[in-house]
């Protein structure tokens, strides 16, 4: 099934010129935080990213401050990562998630029980949601470099939950892992001012790797 849907995707992405997005058209979903949502207002994150490299529309239904456990401000179910997703045939499942969690659970310090919740329960109990569609979960990338970002302190944590991620993906013949940390890590001008959140050029870059992995 993941040979299939991949191929798909290619099929589909020759086929001509950029479709126009929106959910009912869409054939990607993409859910997840900040990093996943930064940019979206320009038409410059990772899933336009995604659209623009493979043709294809993508629904970006992620939500700045997700977790994979939470309910949000007033319960609002999109601050839930596994609460963004639709229903629906998609091509593919596009989604990060897991610093929020991290941060706020323990401050990214001592974290294992927190590690242990994400790697053996959230991201297990959303992806058997999934069934056999292809998902795709994109890693998050070091410091800048140049100066500190609030979430620098979370980078050993999050090296580790990556390395989980990936041991559960490889148990799992339609799930990957896509490692960006090496090609975002230490380059200030692919870090927006904040230094936590991609700058247009990083969410490209992300996007364009995310991309190649939906075509192999």
């Amino acid at each position: 099934m993941r040979v299939l849907a991949f191929s798909l995707i290619i099929l589909l992405a020759a086929c001509g010129a950029l479709p126009e997005r929106s959910e009912r058209g869409a054939r990607i979903i993409a859910v997840g935080d900040s990093v996943m949502a930064w940019n979206r207002d320009g038409d410059a994150g990772i899933p336009a990213a995604i659209e623009k490299r493979l043709g294809l529309p993508v629904l970006d239904a992620s939500v700045p401050g997700a977790r994979m456990r939470f309910g949000g401000v007033g319960g609002a179910v999109g601050f839930s990562i596994p609460g963004q997703y639709r229903a629906g045939d998609w091509d593919a499942v596009v989604m990060n998630g897991g610093a929020n969690d991290l941060l706020a659970a323990c401050g990214c310090n001592r974290c294992d029980a927190v590690l242990d919740r994400l790697v053996r329960v959230d991201y297990p109990a959303f992806l058997n949601r999934l069934g056999d569609t292809p998902v795709l979960i994109v890693g998050y990338y070091g410091p800048a470099g140049d100066r500190r970002g609030n979430y620098d302190i979370c980078n050993d944590e999050l090296q580790v939950l990556e390395r989980r991620l990936t041991r559960l993906a490889a148990t799992r013949p339609n799930v990957r892992v896509v490692r960006v940390r090496d090609a975002i890590t230490g380059n200030p001008r692919l870090y927006d001012a904040d230094r936590v959140h991609p700058s247009p050029e990083g969410s490209a870059v992300i996007g364009a790797l995310v991309a190649r992995a939906l075509s192999l």
